[in-house]
């Protein structure tokens, strides 16, 4: 669609901007609103975004403010300035009034609805999307709610939020996502704002991409041959607060979103993942699945916001595991992205593997990101493949090196390490364990060299304990041997399960 030409007289500007009101499918690209707020005194922002390029940047283009009552106006029109990319914003004001719902028009079109309420006993504030305009009850029957959204995005104040343990918000088609309140830290956040408590707003988005966007997801999915199973939906979490926003990305602890998922599902080879849009590449995220009322829903568990979707890998499989002891873990992990081969189609099972590739192995299990930056080991520099994973896994507590402050990065880890790794990740998922005196004898009782394992005995109880490691024969742990790639795949794969990653 070409862009609408500006005229050098206002009456052509008139008239060009009356006729798209008269037709606006011809016209004009659907659009959609996006980011819109509505403050404490009434003040009303946001975008409208425009699939098309289809205006001038500096053209001036209307929006239209109604309230609920059938459709009555209020304020007048509003112009946003195009600026570029799709994209104009535009502000306004709405009276202190009793309306609960306001819609913003667009040449015509119904695109948004936010509902209003009034709060501190004055001004107005906008919440949109939940249908709901009264908060002060959400957590009258427990201290986990949920709501329901009619929209892709909700605004809610921070200081209803503050009573709660989480907030779960879901739309009509299964998407979901349960916010951990303390996690958000909402004093921190209004205080980066400059802001009281009860002048922050919480936004949540579930929107489900399109266009280019949505493109660049089904783009990566077919680069590793797979198939796409539910919309990606960008997830995100930000604070709004004296004319300022934040992001909020990484919590620091597993929150849930749920996504509905289309077509048959295989356990080993439905996979949730994150999509990094800089990278373009798919990662795996722990996920559940379950089917209620004929619709599977895939729960996707992971301490960031960003681009979720679920996918379908093929099966794989690798000629040098057909008779391995190790087939069923590897096989399953390499369907759900956690595992690579070596090449050839092959695995190489009873290759050693080195302490820096299982804590990469780690760090893809747990769904982080491996960006890490702040390793202190000595050995580690940056460049090298592994430095943002074990800069990640350092952070998370998974790995801490030795006394000398190096890593050892392309060392054999050994068994006893693999133990410790694989511990520390039980506690960074949620399960934190401290066996007694007693119960490491317990767990290692029937092993006669478990007085060799040293400074590792606890962890590997731990692992003995959960059932994340077996010994290498029915009484022999075998801590201080090296640990083979099919070993290291088969505690990442009894972890996932452990600690309800996978099912």
């Amino acid at each position: 669609m070409k862009k609408v030409i500006m005229s050098k007289t206002a009456a052509l500007i008139a008239s060009l901007m009356i006729i798209s009101m008269l037709v606006p499918v011809l016209a004009f690209a659907a659009p959609k609103f996006e980011n819109v707020t509505i403050t404490s005194n009434g003040t009303v922002t946001g975008q409208v975004y425009v699939t098309d390029d289809v205006y001038t940047p500096g053209m001036k283009v209307p929006v239209y403010v109604y309230a609920s009552d059938n459709m009555t106006p209020v304020g007048g029109v509003v112009y946003g300035i195009y600026t570029a990319n799709g994209h104009y914003s535009f502000t306004t004001t709405v009276p202190s009034v009793s309306y609960d719902t306001y819609y913003f028009m667009h040449y015509g079109s119904v695109t948004e609805k936010v509902y209003y309420t009034p709060f501190n006993g004055g001004g107005g504030g906008g919440f949109p999307g939940t249908g709901n305009s009264n908060y002060d009850d959400l957590f009258k029957d427990g201290k986990d709610a949920t709501i329901t959204a009619d929209s892709d995005t909700v605004s809610i104040p921070a200081d209803k939020l503050v009573d709660g343990n989480s907030l779960t918000i879901k739309n009509a088609d299964g998407t979901s996502i349960t916010l951990p309140i303390a996690a958000l830290k909402l004093a921190d956040q209004a205080k980066s704002l400059g802001v009281e408590l009860k002048d922050l707003v919480i936004r949540v988005e579930l929107k489900k991409l399109s266009g280019d966007a949505a493109k660049a997801v089904t783009d990566a999915v077919y680069e590793i041959g797979a198939e796409t199973l539910a919309a990606p939906v960008d997830f995100k979490i930000v604070a709004v607060g004296n004319g300022k926003e934040q992001q909020i990305n990484d919590l620091g602890t597993y929150f849930k979103r749920t996504l509905p998922v289309t077509g048959s599902v295989y356990s080993d080879n439905t996979v949730g993942v994150v999509y990094n849009p800089d990278t373009k590449e798919l990662n795996f995220v722990p996920a559940t699945f379950a089917t209620e009322n004929g619709i599977t829903i895939a729960t996707l568990n992971r301490t960031s916001t960003s681009i979720y979707t679920v996918i379908q890998t093929d099966a794989a499989s690798f000629k040098d595991l057909a008779v391995h002891w190790s087939k069923k873990e590897v096989e399953a992990l390499a369907g759900k992205l956690v595992v690579n081969g070596t090449g050839d189609n092959m695995f190489s099972p009873n290759r050693n593997i080195t302490r820096a590739e299982f804590a990469a192995l780690i760090v893809r299990a747990l769904g982080l990101d491996a960006t890490g930056t702040s390793s202190d080991f000595t050995d580690v520099t940056a460049g090298q493949w592994y430095s943002g994973a074990v800069a990640t896994a350092a952070e998370a507590g998974i790995i801490t090196g030795y006394v000398d402050g190096t890593f050892k990065p392309n060392a054999t880890v050994s068994r006893s390490e693999m133990s410790a790794m694989i511990s520390r990740a039980l506690k960074y998922a949620g399960k934190d364990i401290n066996l007694s005196a007693t119960e490491v004898a317990a767990a290692l009782a029937k092993f006669s060299d478990a007085g060799t394992l040293g400074w590792a005995k606890s962890y590997v109880a731990t692992a003995v304990s959960e059932g994340l490691i077996k010994g290498q024969s029915a009484n022999k742990l075998a801590g201080n041997s090296l640990a083979t790639r099919a070993e290291a795949a088969a505690i990442v794969y009894r972890f996932l399960g452990n600690v309800g990653f996978i099912n």
